[in-house]
């Protein structure tokens, strides 16, 4: 039977105790075992999400940790003197993984907040995204949860002889479960392709887009 003395038995219960440690460390990724975090470049990401300068930094905030990252952008319309056809979607994939972020525009005629935003809840992918969403303007038509931001961005103004009103409708939504931090990071992606819209689908009104 093996006998061993008390610094001994001591020392193998250190080693004991250091190996499972290390194996729970790689296990949940904790340095010095987490896996390289993928690098997101201007000439990846979506254009339609803005600005590199500010989508980018948004982007690297909100997005899980993952080795490498996707981007899938489709932009439409927006070329015409009205740019009431504008859309834009972008998808974010990692690792083969279904999208962990979704953005997506499109041109729609203006109507009241309620309304507008009683319909961008059912274009979520998921019901808990938009479970607890509150305004983050002055005004009712922006609206942001931990996974889930929408801004109703007013931009054709209504003309005589020309159509009414049209607005263009964003959202940004993650594909996992967000929080505080998430929210802010949302906020600003979701301003930032606001810009985007706004410039891309030639809108004859202000751009107002307000601190989160």
């Amino acid at each position: 039977m093996l006998n061993l003395t008390r610094p001994k038995a001591l020392a193998a219960t250190g080693v004991s105790l250091v190996l499972i440690l290390a194996a729970i460390a790689y296990a949940f990724k904790v340095p010095p075992f987490n896996e390289k975090i993928g690098e997101i470049k201007a000439s990846d990401a979506c254009p339609s999400l803005g600005s590199p300068s500010s989508s980018i930094p948004a982007l690297k905030e909100i997005l899980p940790r993952r080795s490498s990252y996707s981007f899938d952008d489709t932009v439409t319309g927006g070329s015409n003197t009205s740019g009431l056809d504008y859309g834009a979607s972008c998808l974010v994939t990692g690792e083969s993984e279904s999208p962990l972020l979704a953005a997506r525009s499109r041109s729609m005629p203006a109507e009241p907040a309620e309304g507008w935003l009683k319909w961008v809840k059912t274009t979520a992918i998921s019901n808990n995204s938009v479970g607890s969403l509150t305004p983050f303007a002055a005004d009712d038509k922006a609206a942001a949860s931990g996974k889930f931001a929408a801004i109703f961005l007013p931009c054709i103004s209504e003309k005589k002889n020309q159509s009414p009103q049209y607005n263009i409708s964003l959202t940004v939504e993650l594909g996992r479960p967000g929080d505080a931090s998430t929210r802010a990071g949302l906020i600003d992606l979701v301003e930032s392709a606001a810009s985007y819209a706004h410039n891309k689908a030639r809108c004859n009104m202000p751009l107002e887009l307000a601190d989160n």
